[in-house]
């Protein structure tokens, strides 16, 4: 079946995103390492934004169901890009954190509204439809990725950052040509009702599992934990570890179009997948961190995404909406990823000061906790895609 043309915009939008994104996340990280500040502090910054985002993004995710998502979804862009243009302007830890937050809630509340939005277009088949255009914003990334190190090489920090803001606001006037689709009219919440723990069991399944999942995926795969890997590990320079983090992205991104595949067929397990490929993200962490040289480790390392979670996240996504309520979409979705945000709270802290030990202890850590997470689903429901 053909992408309709609002959902075309959708993913042309998620391809500038993913481009910005790989390259904002390399170049943020070289910045502040080239501030000299330290890797446990670099967890603090990245822990603080999490905590202000996760009472933040409550309040917001209930509100998409209230307010139109297109303005949602543009307010989020538009965070995004003032957030980047202001990054290399600053050099104080807590100005930088501030702007950490600002992205990051432009981030999650995108993603929140993202998700929605193609379920709300094609009900039908939207494993297949989120697989590849997850995959196409990954690959994009990875694009991102191999183009920091030239653009960081002739612009600088200062020049990139602010190259960055103006094609954010590019996807945020792109995104503009995409129409709504209809749907009912939801009340206003009152602050009881925003932050009331309402959702179903299965979603209460998923918050457990999201929160291990993400404490431990914090760990060993926040930016600068993986980026800093790589980058002291094996004595990287910013151009040949632009061209590892590329190959990192690309990884997930064109096997999701392979998964596209897979769950385009009918009477898919969504469970299983989830669990076979959440186990199959931690595991390479694990491998990765006890191989000492760079290409072997690099590989193993690729292997998370191209048979992990390249498998699990179109799973994972598809059972969030099919459990999810009409009405309250928006709510029941974010509120079921925000436990993932505690996670993500706690684990960069951790892993700042596990790396400040020894660069390879939080691989080591974060990847045996993804693994242990999976056994937080097998309690949830066997379902087919809508």
């Amino acid at each position: 079946m053909p992408l309709n043309r609002d959902v075309k915009v959708i993913a042309l939008v998620s391809a500038v995103v993913g481009f910005c994104s790989g390259m904002s996340g390399l170049l943020f990280t070289l910045y502040i390492d080239y501030l000299q500040i330290s890797l446990p502090i670099m967890g603090v910054m990245f822990s603080v934004s999490g905590l202000v985002a996760f009472f933040v993004m409550i309040f917001i995710g209930v509100q998409c169901d209230v307010w139109r998502r297109k303005l949602v979804y543009s307010a989020a862009l538009l965070l995004n890009s003032i957030s980047t243009f202001f990054t290399s302007f600053l050099r104080d830890v807590w100005e930088l954190t501030a702007v950490r937050i600002t992205d990051n809630i432009g981030v999650q509340t995108r993603m929140t509204v993202h998700s929605t939005l193609i379920y709300e277009h094609v009900k039908v088949g939207y494993a297949k439809i989120i697989a590849r255009i997850q995959g196409l914003e990954f690959t994009f990334s990875g694009v991102g990725f191999l183009a920091a190190g030239s653009l960081l090489l002739y612009l600088g920090f200062q020049g990139s950052f602010i190259s960055l803001s103006l094609m954010l606001l590019g996807a945020l006037l792109l995104f503009q040509l995409m129409k709504e689709p209809v749907r009912p009219k939801v009340k206003r919440k009152s602050i009881w009702e925003t932050y009331r723990f309402d959702i179903n069991k299965q979603l209460k399944i998923l918050c457990v599992f999201n929160l291990l999942n993400q404490f431990g995926f914090a760990i060993c795969h926040t930016f600068f934990v993986f980026i800093l890997f790589f980058a002291k590990k094996f004595m990287l320079d910013p151009q040949t570890l632009s061209i590892v983090l590329a190959l990192h992205n690309f990884t997930f991104g064109i096997p999701m179009f392979v998964a596209s595949k897979l769950y385009a067929k009918k009477n898919v397990n969504y469970k299983r997948m989830f669990m076979i490929g959440n186990m199959l993200t931690g595991l390479p962490h694990i491998l990765a961190a006890v191989i000492p040289s760079l290409i072997p480790a690099a590989a193993i390392w690729f292997l998370h995404d191209i048979i992990g979670a390249s498998i699990s996240a179109p799973a994972q996504q598809t059972l969030m909406q099919v459990y999810s309520r009409d009405e309250q979409r928006a709510k029941d979705v974010n509120m079921t990823s925000v436990f993932g945000s505690i996670g993500m709270i706690i684990g960069p802290v951790i892993g700042g000061f596990l790396a400040g030990i020894d660069i390879i202890l939080p691989f080591l850590v974060g990847g045996a906790i993804v693994v242990a997470s999976t056994i937080f689903i097998i309690p949830l429901k066997t379902t087919d895609a809508p």
